[in-house]
């Protein structure tokens, strides 16, 4: 019988193509859409609700929140060191931990910090980098399998104008893949990034055959980020340290913000909601509109092979037979145009990866939530009703004319 199905299908290529196409479309748009905008929500708040507060110079709260969670903006610019030392000294905070980011390699971010960031991520080769070490670096998975870098190989590292440091990074170790952002990014000692900054202030003063546009490092942090004892804390925290002029000892002048990541990451996705919400509803349109084709080719096939099951009958081929024959029909374009819809979903993932990236989230491809399983499951039964309604009707007439 199976044998057989599969025959009837090959003689019915254009319509067998034409289910197939408009279940894979409306399916794997659907699948497709659900799972960036859970991963991309997911990936957002997840590493959000890690830290009370974050400090750093003024200017963009969004701006301020993407850059140092997510390593996918600029800086605003540096504050002094001095506020992580007034920080460690408040009863309110549980720890702090400086954030810097100027340099690159690769096309890669290289943040310099301290271990305390990198608190929860495992090494899968070498180990963490010393707090004492100098130049040395830990390498997010991607970053190492792209650039082909192993433990103890040595990477030079580049200012965001093209000048390469002279005094390279010794790699102690590769992070464990997290399908995180920090996938994508080279970490080393905060001290590590004032010393190559230092270094190349001192070329610049001797040799004076250029302007040299960078800020000074050295003694800098483009962030604080801190976790405080309790939640309460980090409200007045924040209110504290949100537009005060901080007085460094050099008698520099340093306008400061404060921000709550969760609070400013529901903003963004406030924002982000509506042209979610316009989405869903267009790859609903799109689910309807082709499940409305699928019942309406299936409808016109079994109209056209009205004749063929009056053949069978003639034969002796008993209704139960022709149900079950027509039944497997469906069951394998079904099966097969829903696999063909998942597995679209995740090459997309995969070609879309590097773009969401920018944004901060790492797309996973392996990652399936229970409703895209729902979604498909269901497309499959609806592409089996028309078949088995309309079978077993006409099993009934028959049953009444005899």
């Amino acid at each position: 019988m199976f044998h057989f199905a599969m025959k009837n299908l090959a003689i019915k290529k254009a319509q067998t193509l034409l289910v197939i196409l408009s279940i894979v479309l409306s399916a794997g748009v659907a699948v497709l859409a659900y799972n960036v905008s859970g991963q991309v929500n997911d990936g957002i708040t997840g590493t959000a609700a890690y830290y009370s507060a974050i400090i750093g110079p003024s200017g963009s709260k969004t701006q301020l929140a993407m850059n140092t969670m997510y390593f996918s903006d600029e800086p605003l610019g540096t504050i002094p060191y001095e506020v992580i030392s007034e920080l460690q000294q408040d009863m309110r905070v549980a720890s702090v931990v400086p954030f810097a980011m100027a340099d690159s390699y690769n096309g890669y971010s290289v943040v310099g910090t301290s271990t305390d960031f990198l608190s929860g991520k495992n090494v899968s080769q070498g180990e963490m980098f010393s707090a004492a070490g100098s130049f040395e670096a830990v390498l997010g998975a991607n970053v190492a399998r792209v650039s082909g870098v192993r433990v103890g190989d040595q990477i030079y590292t580049s200012h965001s104008v093209g000048e390469t440091h002279k005094t390279p990074y010794t790699v102690t170790g590769i992070l464990q893949e997290t399908h995180t952002v920090y996938d994508n990014v080279v970490f080393t000692q905060l001290q590590t990034i004032w010393a190559a900054h230092e270094e190349e202030e001192e070329e610049h003063e001797e040799g004076h055959e250029e302007e040299h546009e960078h800020e000074e490092m050295n003694g800098m942090v483009c962030a604080v980020l801190v976790r405080t004892l309790n939640p309460t804390y980090a409200m007045t925290l924040v209110n504290d340290y949100d537009g005060r002029i901080f007085m460094s000892r050099d008698g520099g002048s340093h306008t400061l913000q404060a921000i709550e990541p969760m609070d400013t990451v529901r903003g963004i996705l406030q924002d982000a909601d509506t042209t979610r919400y316009i989405v869903f509803i267009l790859c609903a349109i799109i689910l309807v509109m082709n499940v409305m084709m699928i019942i309406i080719i299936t409808l016109l096939n079994l109209y056209h092979s009205a004749g063929e099951i009056r053949l069978m009958r003639l034969i002796g081929i008993s209704m139960r037979k022709i149900n079950l024959l027509y039944l497997i029909q469906n069951l394998v374009v079904g099966f097969a145009a829903v696999l063909l819809a998942f597995l679209l979903s995740r090459v997309c993932l995969l070609l879309m990866r590097d773009y969401v990236a920018q944004m901060g989230v790492v797309l996973n491809a392996s990652k399936v939530y229970p409703l895209e399983a729902v979604l498909l499951a269901a497309v499959f039964i609806i592409n089996l009703l028309p078949t088995m309604i309309c079978t077993w009707r006409m099993a009934g007439q028959e049953g009444i004319n005899n």
